[in-house]
């Protein structure tokens, strides 16, 4: 079983459903396949509950599960993998390893083949595309504080691949950094990612409304995301790339 809904969604993707036990209260995709499986409590996670349905693994990622938990899991011999993800390629790698682990088939390493195919060709495609072609992006998380996603995210990636580039380039302390005001304006992103620029205009511009100096409130270049392609590190992660660079031609 998986302890985030992207892990959720990489088991369905590779295995039967019959060899996946239950699901977190988070994981709504594939929806009638998650829909048929016990829920287990992630927040705080119900060992109880998981101890009884004895899983062979459980996967999770990187700050989903305290490191408390994992050791008390593993201390009852339950095996827990951790992924983390920095880059985009870091999906397929979990990917890999999880069918390699699980003995999935054939099907599966097609799949994962097929994936990495598509992805080597988008990494040709914009990998000699100079820096100042690129749109600089801003992809915002949370309004009131402005956190966004920092450059050393699968995010940041993703904006590469799609031809942009995040305008958060440099490591700050936090991979999903807290902006000041002062700082945003600094940055003036071409492109800001956190919903429409109606809504936005009437919430997040209202709340900062100096903040609409900025070159992409100017050109009208705000966009909403689908908030599960960009925040979960699944399979359906080419979807998420796709969707960054059609708001590339608008």
């Amino acid at each position: 079983m998986g302890l985030s809904p992207a892990l959720t969604e990489i088991l369905f993707s590779l295995l039967p459903d019959s060899s996946i036990v239950a699901v977190t209260p988070h994981c709504d995709f594939p929806t009638e396949k998650v829909k048929a499986k016990q829920v287990i409590g992630v927040m705080p996670l119900d060992i109880e509950a998981i101890l009884k349905i004895k899983p062979d693994l459980i996967f999770t990622e990187e700050g989903m599960t305290s490191i408390e938990d994992i050791m008390r899991l593993r201390k009852m011999s339950i095996p827990v993998a951790v992924f983390s993800y920095r880059k985009v390629e870091d999906i397929l790698n979990t990917m890999d390893s999880i069918r390699i682990w699980t003995g999935a088939g054939l099907e599966a390493k097609a799949m994962c083949d097929s994936l990495r195919a598509k992805l080597d060709s988008l990494e040709l495609a914009y990998a000699r595309l100079p820096k100042e072609k690129r749109p600089r992006m801003l992809s915002i998380t949370w309004f009131d504080p402005v956190f966004a996603y920092g450059a050393e995210t699968w995010m940041s990636d993703k904006m590469r691949l799609a031809g942009g580039q995040n305008v958060l380039a440099e490591k700050l302390e936090k991979p999903y950094p807290l902006l000041g005001r002062e700082y945003i304006l600094k940055l003036d992103p071409d492109i800001i990612f956190g919903g429409s620029f109606g809504k936005m205009d009437s919430s997040f511009f209202t709340l900062y409304p100096e903040l609409r100096r900025l070159k992409a409130y100017k050109n009208k270049k705000i966009f909403p995301l689908d908030d599960n392609l960009a925040s979960r590190p699944g399979p359906r992660f080419l979807d998420g790339i796709y969707e960054l660079a059609s708001h590339l031609r608008k």
